[in-house]
């Protein structure tokens, strides 16, 4: 071969080489913007699909927590909440599809159903004609366990003075009107020197607790332990159908200290013992009517009434025995409303409570009796509650409507 004809064939050779690099390449090319379509939109899929997975959620719980103002309410909500947290933007093909229903489980709950679906377009996969869209969906159920609840509320002297008398009714009305008249039972309970059952635990309940509420008048001392008894046999006189959720709980309101106990003496005599806020003196009260004994104007020191010759000491809850006087009988108070709240937590009841300040209310013991983890006394293996305080009575709407939400929450699942 000559010369001139193994150039050319050199150079045939060098142009097919060139022509299956340009070939090869053309296919890696390819290969690697489908890797990185492949990456991009997937991206974008899985950040699509956490936005849908987070909307359902919060629609779900949303709907949940306003069964009390029905279903269609309930439903619109959702879908407002479910608007306010998708984020798909320009990646939407149409506009995200949410249904809504409601059923019932084997307990007797109501379950909120969603499924979100929504269709996005894709960047580099759609020169794929299969590709050019795809389809999320999501799914979220929420359950909504029933309530029975008693609602203990201060109805003392001291609630003038700070006009929490004025206040409280209207935020005691708002507070109830978060729960529902046809899932959930509930009682009110008040206590100033004695206790009333203002209204038994019923369902339904929002016109006579309401009604009951308005109907308070505030005067004398502060017996919050027998308030918190009396909510304590209402709610144990809820019997729950075997399998049936269903949660217990206690509001406690109060403005004050704990200044009043009961106790029967050794002479088989029942009376309420009030320690003054001021001043070393007590008063024995008729622990039904809360009339003071044997007259209105009735108050000792240190000298028994001559009808209670025993009085001069008392043996406290704790075992101890202690002298009749103003500074015990505040202290007992206290230790017999914690012994109560103790009983009512080892029964499986929440306890919240709701402080109103600017007096001689007890902030740390309010968060005693809740077990709130804030308190000193928490105790882990108990039901965990919570306290709220209002600063003041114009506060107390507030305070209120806080707990109405902490315990919804804990009524859905």
């Amino acid at each position: 071969m000559s010369l001139l004809g193994t150039f050319h064939h050199l150079n045939r050779g060098r142009r097919k080489k060139t022509g299956q690099t340009l070939v090869f390449f053309a296919i890696m090319l390819l290969v690697l913007i489908l890797i990185v379509g492949m990456t991009v939109d997937a991206a974008t899929i899985y950040l699509s699909k956490a936005s849908m997975d987070k909307a359902v959620d919060a629609a779900s719980l949303t709907a949940v927590r306003n069964l009390f103002q029905g279903q269609a309410q309930a439903t619109q909500v959702a879908q407002a909440a479910f608007t306010a947290n998708y984020r798909c933007g320009s990646q939407s093909a149409s506009d995200p599809v949410l249904n809504i229903s409601y059923s019932t489980d084997s307990a007797n709950n109501t379950v909120v159903n969603i499924l979100g679906t929504s269709v996005i377009n894709t960047y580099f996969l759609r020169v794929i004609p299969r590709f050019q869209t795809f389809q999320i969906s999501s799914l979220a159920t929420a359950t909504r366990a029933k309530l029975v609840m008693s609602l203990v509320i201060d109805r003392s002297g001291s609630m003038v003075g700070n006009n929490g008398s004025q206040k409280l009714p209207g935020a005691v009305s708002t507070f109830i009107s978060f729960f529902d008249d046809n899932m959930d039972k509930v009682s009110l309970v008040s206590f100033s020197d004695t206790t009333n059952l203002n209204v038994s635990v019923r369902q339904p309940f929002k016109s006579a607790v309401t009604t009951a509420a308005n109907a308070l008048s505030f005067e004398g001392y502060t017996y919050s332990e027998g308030g918190m008894k009396l909510a304590k046999q209402q709610n144990d006189s809820v019997v729950i159908p075997s399998g049936e959720n269903v949660i217990k709980l206690v509001v406690f309101f109060t403005d004050g200290l704990a200044n009043t106990f009961q106790y029967t003496w050794p002479t088989n005599k029942t009376y309420n013992v009030s320690g003054s806020d001021s001043g070393n003196y007590y008063y024995i009260l008729h622990p039904t009517t809360g009339n003071t004994l044997p007259s209105s104007s009735s108050k000792y020191s240190s000298a028994p009434p001559s009808y209670c010759p025993t009085m001069i000491n008392f043996v406290s809850v704790n075992g101890s025995t202690k002298a009749v006087n103003a500074s015990n009988i505040r202290n007992e108070g206290d230790l017999r409303l914690l012994d109560i709240a103790n009983t009512i937590r080892n029964a499986g009841m929440l306890i919240f409570c709701i402080g109103l300040g600017g007096g001689s209310m007890d902030e740390a013991m309010l968060h005693k009796v809740a077990n709130d983890p804030s308190s000193s006394t928490f105790n882990p293996n108990q039901p965990v509650g919570e306290t709220i305080i209002a600063a003041t009575a114009n506060d107390l709407q507030v305070a209120f409507q806080q707990i109405a939400a902490k315990i919804l929450l804990r009524l859905t699942q």
